[in-house]
């Protein structure tokens, strides 16, 4: 599975494939951002239960632009692939484009579940994004990536000015629109990133989110609030566990990913923008307060 497609980087500096396998080398790095985000406060607070009821209605406000941005890169990544030569895979991205759009209305679902108006969050959202030019939002998230390379904390900072969100959360949904768009970035490098993130949430979902939520008074109100959860993470308990859809994408990019010649080609540039991505995404949770949220989600709750 290899597409005719060339990031800047590699046509300058073109590569042998490595002896071990992009894909693993992007599931490595999964492991790695995994672990800093389960240490993170954000997670202790929740494993621990002692994460204040407002904090997790922000958190999963907060991260709604991420879960949008996701597939918006994703529907538009797809015109990158060779419809052709790598029809398979094109067929494979549009079940997962399928699934995705599904796995947003269960985000939405459980934001409803805490109040929370999400048509509000996304227009307010939308409409802050629209006030920056393309150049400023290159910028911006350029200089937020350069500073989570250095400290994951650094996504917290204020390089977007006026936001109510993190700058790593607007850093990672730009991001990720460049890598789908950008006719000078491989459809491989796109990918890795994409995938990256699934490795991460699956992880996190699991080590993390699921043991704080499950059975929280406060917290675990049904169906609607936990099914997005349960379809990207394992319950702690064997006999509750089943097979997910976020497993077979991992499985599936993994192996795309290592037999893909032109994405093992590619190597260097493939793995450095998966890795930012997967700094972004870490800096996105880090960035989360357990107890005092700054995000004023009252002004998105109804009633």
């Amino acid at each position: 599975m290899g597409l005719a497609i060339h990031s800047s980087v590699a046509r300058s500096n073109p590569q042998r494939p490595p002896s071990k396998r992009i894909g693993d080398t992007i599931a490595g790095l999964g492991v790695r951002y995994a672990a800093e985000m389960n240490e993170s406060g954000f997670a202790v607070a929740l494993r621990a239960r002692h994460l204040s009821h407002r904090s997790y209605i922000a958190f999963i406000a907060t991260m709604y632009p991420l879960i949008v941005g996701f597939n918006r890169a994703l529907i538009r990544s797809i015109a990158k692939v060779d419809h052709v030569r790598n029809a398979s895979l094109v067929r494979v991205l549009a079940r997962q484009l399928d699934e995705e759009q599904a796995h947003n209305q269960l985000w939405r679902a459980m934001l409803e579940v805490f109040d929370v108006d999400h048509e509000t969050l996304y227009d307010e959202f939308d409409e802050f994004l629209s006030g920056f030019s393309a150049e400023q939002l290159d910028e911006h998230t350029r200089d937020v990536t350069l500073a989570v390379r250095h400290d994951l904390g650094a996504g917290a900072g204020t390089q977007f000015p006026g936001s109510l969100f993190p700058d790593a959360v607007i850093a990672l949904y730009h991001h990720l629109w460049m890598s789908a768009t950008d006719p000078d970035v491989s459809y491989w490098e796109h990918f890795a990133g994409q995938a990256g993130i699934e490795m991460v949430i699956y992880d996190v979902v699991t080590r993390s989110i699921l043991p704080g939520v499950l059975g929280h008074p406060e917290l675990d109100r049904g169906v609607a609030s936990t099914r997005w959860l349960l379809e990207h993470g394992q319950p702690a308990d064997p006999a509750a566990r089943h097979a997910i859809d976020e497993e077979k994408h991992l499985a599936l990019s993994r192996i795309a990913l290592n037999r893909s010649e032109t994405a093992n080609a590619l190597s260097h540039a493939v793995e450095q923008r998966a890795e930012d991505a997967l700094r972004l995404f870490a800096a996105s949770l880090i960035a989360q307060r357990p107890n005092d949220h700054s995000f004023p989600i009252e002004r998105y709750l109804r009633g």
